[in-house]
């Protein structure tokens, strides 16, 4: 049996390579066989033994090294990962040959559950390598953040139950420069009384910025509820504010 080689620590939200100066405790430990694990559950790549290198190959070359290695690889649907930089931070696209699947900030906890969550819905397998639908990604992200931008034309898939379609469906209705409440998404999808659970599906969009969650605010006006940050959320709806 392989031995685990890659340290991720819990409360740190980092992983290393053996041979890292840091001494976690072992009870905020686990370990995975492979940086790609480690990058699908959330983790970021630690700053001292940087176990990605020194430059943006080090990410492919991880999914290339899990997908080249993996023993038990399904033969089902192939989902290539890529990094995305952006004046936000880095982000990580997932998408099949013909759909962008994922799209979320590169420090976002929750992109290990939603990882997983597609694992189940498509029964896919992960690796790297570009495709066109993620360098449509790259383009349109570029144009976006350059005020160039206000709409995307990516072929997206948002395979989900129904009701959270429906959600996701009413948020790519909001226009850019303008917001809806929890409330007023509620109402738009005939559940008027269901706002928590439009709340609960605005936070399991898996399409950052393309499917504009960030647009949905509180109703007395305040922001809430961003996994990528609040303070993203407040640049986003800036930035859309004048965006020609």
């Amino acid at each position: 049996m392989e031995v685990a080689r890659i340290t991720a620590v819990r409360t740190t939200g980092i992983f290393c390579i053996p041979g890292c100066h840091a001494r976690p405790k072992p009870e905020n430990t686990e370990h995975f066989r492979f940086r790609a694990e480690a990058l699908l559950a959330g983790y970021r790549a630690c700053r001292r033994c940087r176990p990605l290198g020194t430059d943006s190959d080090g990410f492919n070359e991880a999914f290339r090294e899990y997908a080249e290695a993996r023993p038990d690889r399904r033969s089902g649907t192939v989902v290539h990962v890529a990094r995305v930089e952006t004046p936000l931070g880095i982000m990580i696209a997932a998408a099949t040959k013909d759909h962008l699947v994922l799209l979320e900030f590169g420090d976002r906890r929750m992109r290990r559950t939603q990882f997983k969550r597609l694992s189940r819905l498509l029964a896919c397998d992960y690796t790297d390598n570009d495709t066109p639908i993620l360098g449509m990604v790259r383009r349109q992200l570029g144009e976006f953040f350059a005020r160039q931008r206000r709409d995307f034309d990516v072929p997206i898939s948002t395979p989900g139950t129904d009701f959270q379609r429906s959600v996701w469906k009413e948020l790519r209705r909001i226009r850019a420069g303008t917001t809806k409440s929890y409330a007023e998404v509620a109402e738009a999808i005939g559940r008027a009384t269901a706002v928590r659970a439009v709340a609960r599906a605005n936070g399991d969009n898996r399409i950052a910025i393309l499917v504009p969650c960030h647009r949905v605010i509180g109703s007395d006006g305040s922001l809430r509820g961003y996994g990528g940050g609040l303070w993203r959320k407040q640049r986003l709806l800036e930035l859309e504010a004048h965006t020609v």
